[in-house]
Order: structure tokens, then sequence, then C-alpha cells
């Protein structure tokens, strides 16, 4: 699955994203594209169960086309 998070800006950002994820799913693996503001997140849990984990951690997603 794959996000776009355009308040993402720098690497804590992305280490925030990384830990929420790891939060609810330590076996997820998450790829982040700092410059283009997407993560990509493979991991059994719904997409939506990742997307609330990210959002709890302060951060705003639009469902990325894939």
């Amino acid at each position: 699955m794959q996000f776009t998070i355009p308040d993402m800006t720098c690497g804590g950002c992305s280490n925030s994203i990384r830990k929420a994820v790891a939060s609810i799913d330590l076996g997820a693996t998450v790829q982040v594209d700092l410059a283009a503001k997407t993560v990509d997140v493979q991991s059994a849990l719904s997409e939506a169960q990742v997307a609330a984990a990210i959002e709890a951690a302060g951060f705003h997603i639009e469902k990325s086309a894939q």
C-alpha cells in the first residue's frame, strides 16, 4: 500500500512514521521517499489500520494512486 504524506518534510518525520507502523506490525516493511513525500508499506494489516497509526503519529495522509 502506498500513501502520500504532504506534511512529511524531514528524516525525523520519516522515522516517526516508521516507528508508528512498527508499533502495530513489527514485521512491516516501510520504504520512505522523502522527496516524493510517499511511504510504501508492506504489512499483513489492513490499509485502514496502517493509515490510522500514521495519522495517530500526527501526519495527514492522502491515498496515492497505485
